[in-house]
């Protein structure tokens, strides 16, 4: 199954960076905000036979340091707030030509893959920085993660 061309970004604490490693393969990550759109990619994903990953950021200076493949992403409604809940499965470290922020683009508007697919147009790309972490970046998947192997 290849990988999305869409994976997630996002921030993790070290302590909750700890606690995904600690629990081997399977790990979850809550927070906040509706994660709708993620949800979305998901399932596009899975409609594609695709996996969709999430690269986790952490440290001083923030990095991205792991990758895992996104096994569900649930948003839970509690009274008037939304919590989302993502589950991973398996992952690994990042390729460490791709630790910089800056390394990884975020995801241009659908009109702009539009007229690179139509036009032949190589449409400038935005690297992705600290802010649009928060509290998660749609990015173009970065090229290592087209060789991990399936399980």
């Amino acid at each position: 199954m290849d990988v999305h061309a869409c994976c997630l970004a996002f921030t993790v604490d070290g302590v909750a960076l700890e606690r995904l490693l600690a629990e081997g393969e399977l790990g979850a990550y809550r927070d906040a905000s509706p994660w709708y759109v993620a949800a979305e990619r998901l399932e596009t994903a899975r409609a594609a036979g695709e996996r969709l990953v999430a690269l986790l950021a952490g440290g001083s200076p923030l990095r991205l340091v792991r990758w895992a493949e996104v096994l569900d992403v649930e948003i839970h409604a509690i009274a008037s707030t939304r919590e989302t809940r993502v589950r991973f499965g398996r992952g690994g470290p990042v390729n460490p030509i791709f630790e910089a922020l800056d390394s990884v683009c975020l995801l241009p508007a659908e009109h702009r893959v539009e007229r690179e697919r139509r036009e032949g147009l190589r449409v400038r790309r935005q690297p992705l920085t600290a802010p649009e972490l928060v509290p998660y970046a749609l990015c173009e998947a970065p090229a290592f993660l087209a060789t991990v192997p399936e399980r």
